[in-house]
């Protein structure tokens, strides 16, 4: 049998790749290790990994306290849901349209929306408020849904997508009398389904994590979401049980792991497509 020798530069490569590793997994067995501890060992010094004792009982608190930590959860995940359904209805159109149908202004339009993806969110948060205000929708879920139903972003993902489908197909759907949108929705729809899952599991991830427009437009704690949620539980200057945040931090990055791992295979595809032209 031959043995196969392994270099210098594959043992380094592999020595980067494990302290990566350790460094992104460690944030999440220490908030793990912490919602099993004690309240009044959370903050013992020097830390310790391992909690001395465990108490499973800091999830029931993290549950049954005063912040109604499940109705955020149930909050999060119908603004998450609506603006996952609205984006992937209208961005893949929209970039379909941008990358192969020929109109007037296009260039400019296309050019105006990637200008917008400059502009952070800071900046039209006032605008925004005010017109959500006037139409009485603040301290409403609707006032995350609405402007969350397309974005630039999107767009333009869906566009590069579309951009690398097989121009014969499109051309062979033309010649046999296709419109234009029986094209988009009978042979570049299905094609790009792994880029569009894709778009999906990203706008929900994104949603579900939202911190500062919740923070704007939801003024209470019932319709807080989740995120908001948990600043809730840690209280004023960071005097509540950390204990138990820690635990409903752990019950609330659950529901964004599974999809994760449940859209892990069209991720993989989409970057995988994304890779090979023609």
């Amino acid at each position: 049998m031959s043995s196969r020798r392994v270099s210098a530069g594959q043992i380094v490569s592999l020595a980067v790749l494990v302290l990566g590793a350790l460094g992104m997994v460690a944030p999440f067995l220490w908030m793990f290790s912490t919602s099993l501890r004690a309240p009044t060992s959370a903050y013992d010094l020097p830390p310790h990994w391992l909690p001395t004792q465990f108490r499973i009982g800091n999830y029931g608190d993290a549950v049954t306290g005063p912040v109604p930590i499940l109705g955020n959860m149930v909050n999060s995940a119908v603004i998450a849901i609506a603006v996952s359904l609205g984006m992937i209805l209208t961005a893949p159109i929209a970039g379909y349209a941008f990358a192969r149908l020929r109109f007037p202004g296009r260039n400019l339009l296309f050019v105006s929306l990637l200008a917008s993806l400059m502009v952070p969110i800071q900046v039209t948060i006032i605008p925004l408020f005010l017109i959500m205000r006037s139409f009485g929708l603040i301290n409403n879920p609707l006032s995350l849904i609405l402007p969350g139903l397309t974005g630039a972003l999107g767009v333009f993902l869906m566009r590069q997508f579309f951009l690398g489908l097989p121009e014969e197909m499109l051309e062979a759907a033309k010649l046999d009398g296709a419109t234009p949108f029986q094209a988009y929705r009978l042979v570049a729809l299905p094609l790009a389904r792994n880029g569009v899952s894709t778009l999906g599991v990203i706008t929900f991830l994104a949603s579900w994590n939202s911190y500062f427009a919740p923070s704007i437009f939801l003024n209470t704690v019932e319709t807080a979401t989740l995120p908001l949620g948990l600043v809730l539980m840690l209280g004023p200057y960071g005097a509540g049980n950390l204990a138990a945040v820690m635990a409903a931090t752990t019950i609330a990055i659950a529901p964004a792991l599974l999809v994760f791992l449940f859209a892990q295979r069209w991720l993989i595809d989409s970057l995988t497509q994304s890779g090979v032209k023609g």
